[in-house]
């Protein structure tokens, strides 16, 4: 009987030194959620009502005006066209010369000259026939 009590009083002792370790977690972890409740009601505030700074404006310098590569490729593209044009000009001239030329220098037309001009004709399919 006497070894029962003396177990019984081991496994009371045991429970209450645990229930003191639960209760000090219990602190901790509350302990530990107040500080960051408190830490997010700090910033929440400092969001919500930030710090009044009042500067004088600053003059701001002009924003140098710098091109993209796209819009640089897009302004080489257009000056090569350009000049292009300028090479090709007296080609262009010479063209439309020669298309005015016959039309201002042309005779009266004679007798049209009737040529024979050849028929046509497509070659004959060697092979499979189709069944149309």
């Amino acid at each position: 009987m006497a070894a029962g009590k003396a177990i019984a009083e081991k496994r009371r002792q045991a429970r209450e030194e645990q229930n003191k370790k639960l209760a000090e977690a219990n602190a901790v972890m509350a302990k530990e959620e107040l500080r960051k409740a408190e830490e997010k009601a700090r910033k929440a505030e400092a969001v919500v009502d930030p710090p009044v700074v009042i500067e004088a404006p600053v003059a701001t310098p002009a924003a140098e005006s710098t091109l993209t590569t796209t819009q640089w490729l897009s302004i080489a593209s257009i000056i090569v066209s350009l000049a292009a044009i300028y090479y090709k000009r007296e080609e262009i001239k010479g063209t439309i010369a020669k298309i005015k030329a016959p039309l201002a220098k042309a005779p009266a037309p004679m007798a049209p000259a009737i040529a024979k001009e050849p028929v046509l004709t497509a070659p004959k399919k060697n092979g499979i026939r189709s069944m149309d």
